[in-house]
């Protein structure tokens, strides 16, 4: 009896134990499964179908050893399976249900519990690789591993059916099949959502009441205290008019104290009066037209000189989507590669409030204004007031017999007598008989980029390179096509915006142009201020071919790079000759209606536009070398499409030479320290007199126009340009062509050798410095017949290459192999 009881109890645990290695197999398996799925990719199963019996088994070597799923040979082909030819990446469900099935054998529980949960997980996984098959058939959003064929399959058998519908019974499907995660009984979750928002709704009611309550308790205590104060007044009032009466009956004359008092009581009742009229002004909306003749001015003779307040009410908002859906369209007519532009999203968004006026300081300002001038016998007949987002413009309509330019002589009593930074006469106001007077507002809006580029105005732009600089006094978006400019100036004193500016710039760009038709030269001395870009340049940038870095840093590869540029300037000029157009618009659409042959050259031409960030730091290291392919490039690369974008923080006349500036009448002047540099960069003054911060003069050719610079966080550039980079683009940047070496366009010097050639060649060894200077100063010989001799020496292979401002290295050390060169030489 004993061992029977004892048989039984090894027979119960020799059960419970196989339960327990069954269960952690089943969980092993259902891992595997799981590693199968996440490590699946698509070029494993042609791997897997070039096997044979001895591949598997040779161990340092075999197609086998390229597969990458992390269960080798067999993983591949279970993920290729079940992600491939079934459902996708939703397949990972599978392996789920079967670990809880492992689970449920190890603790031994009942598994006509797992029942529910596995058919749910099944149904919940053939509807979304359904939903993920839609997608793919209608817009190929993704890749197919998302839905597998069998869930690609079925959803075009559905949309065969329903159509459009099809979508929407698979999105209303999974949102029932979510409420009955939450719940099973559908009408419960429905009265929980329901109790949840009249939750909220009865919250939301008390708290308004309770503010409401609070609001009218201390209305009440102010009117109550207000009676009281008006109560008090009165009294004394009587007593001290009964007290004056009865002084006045004794034959006693009023006090000085009295006389006083009266005075100052009348002089509350006005300005009471007066700022009862500014509560009134100010309920009215801050972007509107106000117009108000005010009782007070400066003096009686100023009462008939009005003043209008004029706020823009700037350009016409688009709505969120509309900027991604024209992008939309415009990627499909470019099939070169699959690209989505970046969205309105990736910007920060403007604060709620808005730029409120304060007449309180228009209506100082206008004081201070006609008094100034009144005191140096100037009339002004009328004044209006634009208020901008930086300044305000005051324009002046002078009596008919004052002359401008007294008015102009005043700038430094202005100045003074409003405290202002940055005042600034504009006589007369182009296009208008009035004289403008800029003060800076003691309050400045920040003009963000999103409320630029989220406007009608540049949403449906035609522009081919359209640039939004910001916004002007009016509050409307100034804009620009560079194709028109055709190339632009920028300088500014340090931290003045001029990086923002071009941050600017190339996110306008980059919103509107796809990367088949834009790419990027950029050059950065300074190393930091465009190295954002580095993540765009499959996309956008143009490099010269084997560059180690997309962004130019370097000296030397600049100026390698700004020849390559020409180069690539005169070969598009060779095809627009071939095909007999005029510009590359015309070029384009010649190519793509495909009338020229590729065979011949023909192709399709990107616009280029060169960023240079600090022009001065390559004049000072390259010196006047670099100046003639920026020179060349201004006066030659509009019609073909090259594009200059030149920024300077030292608008000096040795770096801004007349060279470039007679090449670029667009020039944007941000804050400057003098007027020479003002008048250097515009040809007029006006830039020493901005106050920094993105504020802005853009000149044109014909007048100028103040600016508020759209402020481009850092943070805003990362966002795009990582949106952009994690697209597929080109599978390298745009190549520009390769200069060939050349002996610096020198013609063999060596047929007429000069006199002095011998005895140069002594001197640079023996001071082994290979620099023009020297030898003039110890032949005593002119500029050209030195740089001739050192040409000689060059192509002679006594001293190295040119080095810009830097002497030439000497190849030889001593007078002994001097000699062996004259020998060769015949000298």
């Amino acid at each position: 009896m004993a061992k029977k009881k004892q048989n039984n109890f090894f027979s119960n645990l020799n059960y419970s134990r196989k339960m327990e290695v069954a269960g952690i197999l089943i969980m092993a398996v259902a891992g595997l499964l799981l590693l199968s799925i996440a490590s699946y990719n698509p070029t494993d199963y042609a791997v897997v179908k070039s096997l044979n019996s001895s591949s598997i088994f040779q161990i340092d070597q075999g197609p086998a050893l390229r597969i990458s799923n992390w269960l080798g040979m067999l993983g591949a082909y279970i993920s290729y399976t079940l992600v491939h030819t079934l459902f996708g990446y939703t397949s990972i469900i599978i392996p789920i249900i079967i670990a809880s099935l492992g689970w449920f054998v190890f603790r031994q529980n009942d598994l006509g519990e797992l029942g529910w949960p596995a058919a749910y997980g099944l149904w919940v996984m053939v509807l979304a690789s359904t939903i993920f098959g839609w997608f793919y058939n209608r817009f190929e959003a993704y890749s197919m591993s998302w839905s597998g064929n069998s869930g690609i399959y079925v959803a075009g058998i559905l949309e065969n059916i329903l159509g459009l519908g099809s979508i929407i019974l698979l999105l209303v499907l999974m949102f029932v099949s979510l409420l009955i995660l939450a719940d099973r009984d559908l009408q419960k979750t429905f009265e929980v959502i329901q109790s949840w928002k009249s939750d909220w709704k009865s919250k939301r009611e008390q708290k308004r009441k309770e503010k409401n309550r609070k609001k009218e308790e201390k209305k009440r205590e102010k009117e109550e205290r207000a009676v009281i104060q008006q109560r008090q007044k009165a009294d004394a009032a009587m007593k001290k008019e009964e007290k004056q009466k009865q002084s006045e009956k004794n034959g006693e004359p009023a006090s000085i104290d009295d006389i006083v008092e009266r005075s100052q009581k009348e002089d509350e009742e006005r300005e009471a009066r007066r700022k009862k009229e500014s509560a009134e002004l100010e309920k009215k909306p801050p972007r509107a037209i106000l117009e108000k003749k005010p009782e007070e001015t400066v003096d009686e003779e100023d009462d008939d000189v009005e003043i209008s307040v004029y706020v823009g009410e700037g350009d016409e908002e688009a709505s969120d989507k509309e900027l991604d859906r024209l992008n939309k369209s415009k990627a499909k007519e470019v099939p070169v590669i699959k690209y989505k532009f970046p969205g309105i999203d990736l910007l920060t968004s403007p604060p709620n409030e808005g730029n409120e006026v304060d007449l309180e300081e228009i209506k100082e300002n206008k004081r201070i204004i006609l008094d100034k001038l009144k005191r140096h016998k100037i009339e002004i007949l009328g004044i209006n007031a634009i208020v901008g987002p930086t300044v305000t413009l005051y324009e002046l309509e002078p009596a008919p017999d004052v002359k401008i330019s007294k008015i102009e002589s005043y700038a430094n009593d202005l100045k003074m007598a409003t405290a202002a930074h940055g005042l600034r006469i504009i006589a007369p106001i182009p296009g208008r008989s009035a004289v403008g007077i800029e003060v800076p507002n003691s309050s400045r809006e920040t003009v963000f980029i999103k409320s630029v580029i989220n406007t009608k105005k540049f949403v449906e732009t035609d522009y081919e390179l359209p640039v939004a600089f910001g916004k002007t006094i009016e509050n409307e978006v100034f804009m620009i096509d560079l194709t028109r400019m055709p190339h632009l100036l920028i300088a500014g004193a340090t931290g003045s915006g001029k990086s923002v500016g071009i941050n600017t710039i190339i996110t306008c760009l980059l919103y509107k142009c796809h990367p088949d038709d834009l790419k990027f030269v950029m050059i950065d001395p300074k190393k930091i201020e465009l190295s954002l870009y580095r993540n765009i340049q499959n996309h956008y940038l143009a490099v010269l071919p084997g560059s180690d870095e997309p962004i130019v840093t370097d000296t030397t590869r600049a100026m390698e790079t700004l020849e390559s540029v020409t180069k690539e300037m005169d070969e598009r000029y060779d095809l627009l000759k071939m095909a007999m157009v005029r510009d590359i618009k015309s070029y384009n659409e010649k190519y793509d209606t495909g009338e020229l042959d590729d065979e011949l050259g023909h192709r399709h031409l990107p616009y280029i536009v060169v960023v240079i960030d600090e022009l001065a730091d390559l004049m000072m290291t390259a010196g006047k070398q670099i100046e003639e392919p920026i020179a060349r490039l201004a006066q030659l690369a509009r019609a073909i499409g090259i594009h200059l974008v030149v920024a300077t923080q030292r608008p000096s006349v040795n770096v801004i030479t007349g060279t470039i500036k007679a090449n670029f009448p667009a020039r944007i002047a941000y804050q400057v320290a003098s007027k020479v540099d003002s008048r250097t960069i515009l040809d007029t003054g006006g830039a020493d007199q901005l106050i920094g911060r993105g504020d802005m003069l853009f000149s044109n050719g014909g007048g100028m126009t103040r600016i508020q610079n759209a402020y481009v966080d850092t943070d805003e550039v990362e966002r795009i340009t990582s949106f952009i980079g994690s697209q597929k683009g080109f599978k390298k940047p745009f190549q520009l062509p390769v200069i060939e070496e050349e002996n610096e366009g020198i013609p063999d010097p060596l047929d007429d050798i000069d006199d002095y050639f011998k005895e140069a060649a002594k001197i640079v060894v023996l001071h082994q410095q290979g620099s023009v200077s020297l030898l003039q100063r110890k032949l005593k010989i002119g500029y050209n017949r030195a740089g001739r001799i050192i040409d000689q020496l060059y192509n002679a292979g006594v001293v190295g290459p040119y080095q810009g401002s830097t002497a030439r290295d000497v190849k030889i050390e001593d007078e002994e192999d001097l000699e062996e060169i004259f020998e060769e030489l015949g000298v």
